[in-house]
């Protein structure tokens, strides 16, 4: 959904059914130097699954409510309205909201910002198509993204190399069977593809 706040475009995305929603501002630039996003969380919602980012570092401020931070290796922090905490890359991570009663919204900074949007709004996308929930994503789908951001972005706890065969696997089933056309193109995959037309459409003109 798109809305007009303050005078800036918003991209709403909502995962009704997981308490969750997401709001970015403006498209995916993978050229810019950080991708800045609002998240909110009902009470109670679970966090994401333990995740690296392979080249990103990841800022969580929160803004109000309870965040539980957890980064492999180190203690569970919690923290409060005006705190932060930074996540460096390579580090496996996770978070969620530490209160039952209460809603918490972050504000998140990812830099640089690569693929970090397109990944999430495809993964999201993907998620509401199919009921609300990222559990509900197709397994072919959720493969295949996970193939094309493996430079990026990583599930913590298996070895890279279990992930590139099992992702690359369900990659190729999807592209066989279709199933990859549902996911868009990395944004520096359409200037490259783009650019090929273009080049094309200049030769043949």
């Amino acid at each position: 959904m798109l809305r007009e706040e303050m005078g800036r475009m918003e991209i709403v995305l909502d995962l009704a059914k997981e308490g969750k929603r997401y709001i970015f501002y403006g498209e995916p630039d993978s050229r810019a130097a950080a991708v800045e996003f609002r998240h909110e969380m009902a009470p109670g919602a679970d966090g994401p699954e333990p995740h690296i980012h392979t080249k990103q570092t990841e800022t969580f401020h929160v803004i109000s409510g309870t965040m539980i931070a957890r980064v492999k290796g180190q203690e569970d922090v919690t923290l409060g309205p005006g705190e932060t905490i930074a996540v460096p890359p390579g580090k496996v991570h996770s978070f969620t909201n530490g209160s039952k009663e209460e809603p918490l919204e972050l504000r998140i900074v990812v830099e640089p910002a690569l693929d970090f949007q397109w990944f999430m709004s495809e993964a999201i996308k993907m998620a509401i198509l199919k009921g609300g929930s990222m559990k509900s994503i197709p397994l072919l789908e959720a493969g295949h993204l996970m193939w094309l951001s493996r430079d990026q972005q990583r599930i913590g706890g298996l070895p890279f190399f279990m992930q590139d065969i099992l992702f690359g696997i369900l990659s190729l089933v999807a592209r066989i069977t279709g199933k990859a056309g549902n996911i868009a193109l990395k944004p520096q995959l359409e200037r490259i593809e783009g650019g090929d037309r273009r080049k094309a459409g200049a030769v043949s003109g």
